[in-house]
């Protein structure tokens, strides 16, 4: 019998995607790892620095379980970071080509390049994209491609533009702008550069895309070990924010908290036992004043994170802006924690206010609901149980994984 040959797959993403601890590598690589054993996969991603080359040099005994090849591309300077005339170039000559993101590109001559040495070299049969500001790679390599949105990026990367700008200047990048939209919303929703298949985590997402397309929801999906809430600490009461504050709807939340809804709760920490948990790198300094080593504590980066998730009681999601699914109340519902989010931090999840979720969007509401749980270990054990059946039923990893399959079948490596 003849052996059968293993496809060739090429994946691009932005970042360097292990050890997964951030959500979008965590749903990436899910999604990669059960595949690994049928399919030869060759990982493109791009590096910020010498901390991104260091990552992928000391992990790469991990990266060989799923990768054949490792090519780490740096990462193209963005508009802002050239010098004058270069940057107008710069920006003129992507508007022209009809590429989206311009003000944040990841598109070079030397990463093309880079991409079509490896499909020569390995003889690469189909490609996938972990992100849309990557879909340039489609429209050159001329390869069946697997889109895997985590977002319609352009509701969260909408070209800002700079400030300050006049008379000539101003028009030219509002037409750079205007351009650039333009190719975003041909590419997410239009599927401008044609790709065979399109996977999305929400969908409230999928349903926006008016293209006729192959189109699969692919649920974020984490496997976790819940602990009955009823085994939780009976001795306090930890409420936990998670994420990283390099992004800015996560910077923006936290001093919110900070201002509107701590004053209100202050007072109510030692009495009702709680104890505040922030937890994600470069804490603003408004959160950083709030640390008190007793009953606030700003962590920064924390490694482990399902010890935490294990210790929490509530997570608190106090965003404001921001687009996407969250994939923090994903992460938390996964392991039995409840939730108090506003409206837009849990846009797009499915859950009910007062079935799975708790939703407040007024600063004193939002404080009165932490005192309120911290009261009402019944209520939260109930909201607990709510969240795990919801993830079972909507964010299952068989799901997520039949999607994602679905998917290869359409480009033919399965």
């Amino acid at each position: 019998m003849k052996a059968q040959i293993r496809k060739q797959v090429l994946v691009f993403m932005l970042a360097p995607p292990l050890p997964a601890v951030a959500g979008g590598d965590i749903y990436a690589v899910n999604a990669l790892l059960p595949f690994a054993k049928d399919i030869d996969y060759h990982l493109f991603c791009f590096a910020s620095g010498d901390e991104d080359v260091r990552k992928v040099a000391v992990h790469r005994e991990l990266y060989g379980q799923i990768f054949r090849s490792v090519h780490l591309e740096q990462r193209p300077l963005m508009p802002f970071q050239m010098p004058r005339m270069r940057r107008a170039i710069h920006l003129f000559s992507q508007a022209i080509r009809g590429l989206p993101f311009i003000d944040a590109s990841y598109y070079s001559r030397s990463a093309l390049a880079a991409a079509r040495r490896i499909v020569r070299r390995h003889r690469i049969d189909a490609l996938e994209i972990n992100s849309s500001h990557l879909a340039f790679f489609k429209k050159y390599l001329h390869l069946p491609t697997v889109l895997i949105s985590h977002n319609i990026e352009s509701d969260i990367f909408p070209f800002w533009l700079p400030a300050g700008l006049q008379g000539w200047k101003l028009k030219f990048v509002e037409w750079v702008a205007r351009r650039s939209r333009r190719a975003a919303h041909r590419v997410e929703i239009e599927n401008g550069f044609g790709f065979s298949a399109m996977t999305f985590i929400s969908p409230n997402d999928m349903e926006r895309v008016v293209a006729d397309v192959p189109k699969y929801l692919m649920p974020l999906h984490f496997n976790k070990r819940a602990v009955p809430y009823g085994q939780k600490s009976q001795t306090h009461f930890n409420v936990l924010w998670m994420g990283g504050f390099g992004w800015y709807p996560n910077a923006e939340a936290v001093i919110w908290f900070a201002r509107e809804i701590f004053p209100a709760v202050r007072d109510h920490l030692e009495p009702d036992n709680i104890v505040l948990h922030f937890c994600g790198s470069n804490p603003p300094d408004e959160l950083r004043a709030l640390h008190d080593g007793s009953r606030v504590f700003v962590h920064g980066f924390v490694d482990d994170i399902d010890g935490v998730l294990r210790d929490a009681h509530l997570l608190i999601v106090p965003l404001r802006s921001g687009g996407g699914i969250r994939v923090k109340i994903i992460e938390a519902m996964s392991a039995g924690v409840p939730v108090l989010s506003t409206s837009k931090g849990c846009d797009g999840i499915g859950a009910e206010d007062g079935r799975d979720i708790i939703i407040r969007d007024e600063p004193g509401a939002f404080a009165e609901e932490i005192v309120k749980a911290a009261r009402d270990p019944s209520r939260m054990s109930a909201l607990s149980a709510a969240g795990l059946r919801l993830m079972a039923a909507r964010y299952s990893e068989s799901a997520s994984l039949t999607a994602k399959r679905r998917a290869y079948e359409q480009v033919g490596v399965l």
